[in-house]
Formats: C-alpha cells, structure tokens, sequence
C-alpha cells in the first residue's frame, strides 16, 4: 500500500485570507540631514495568518531561537526573487504590527514562504 506524503510546499488557497504589507525600514533623513524613522512598503499580499500553537511552523523553523518566542506564524506564497523579506522587517494587518524574527523558505523551492512574528502593536479591542 503506498503512503500519501503531503507536499509541505502546497498552499491551500483559501487559508490565504489576510491581506497583509510587509514593510521595511528607510534611511530617510529630514531637511537637517537627522534621520527619520520610516517604513516603505515592500510587499502586499495575502497571507494565512496562525497564533502560537502552530506546531507545524515551530518544526519549519526547528532550532531558531527567535522563532521558539514568536506570537504568531505566517504563510506567504513566494514573492518572486526581486522582494527580499528579512528579519526586521515589519507586517501590518489591520490595526495590528508585526516584527518578522524568522524567514523560511519552505524547502528552498521559492514556492512558499513561513514567518515567524512577535506582535508589537495590537488593536484595542
């Protein structure tokens, strides 16, 4: 009897609910030349979007010590190899914000991307 193994790069569209923007920091300077704290965004797109008992993110990431403290877990589609996404950069949702701690592309086939995130700035409902 064979044994049906899923592919861990296949996202189910539907999961893919929440519109996002990734962001990352700009070296923008005010008319004094002193920097000024901004965010441009990188990315814009559809992601799932899994609180911490995620199990199966925790794996992906294995021993990544930022990834072990992360809040929550998002899965992207591969944004192409002209978007860069990093630690350090920032997810908005909503009234909520993201710091990425850790990136995975999922087996390093640019199919699918996980993040593990710490929410820094949450709604107040």
């Amino acid at each position: 009897m064979a044994l049906f193994v899923a592919d861990p790069c296949i996202i189910n569209p539907g999961e893919l609910r929440h519109l996002v923007q990734i962001q990352a920091a700009t070296d923008t300077r005010d008319a004094a030349g002193q920097p000024v704290s901004a965010w441009a965004v990188v990315l814009t797109t559809h992601a799932k979007i899994d609180g911490p008992s995620g199990m199966t993110y925790r794996e992906s990431f294995q021993n990544n010590t930022l990834a072990s403290v992360s809040s929550d877990f998002l899965t992207i589609r591969h944004p192409g190899a002209a978007v860069v996404i990093k630690p350090g950069m920032r997810i908005i949702f909503g009234d909520n914000t993201y710091l990425i701690q850790a990136v995975d592309n999922v087996l390093h086939r640019n199919r699918k991307v996980n993040l593990a995130c710490i929410q820094i700035d949450a709604d107040s409902n």
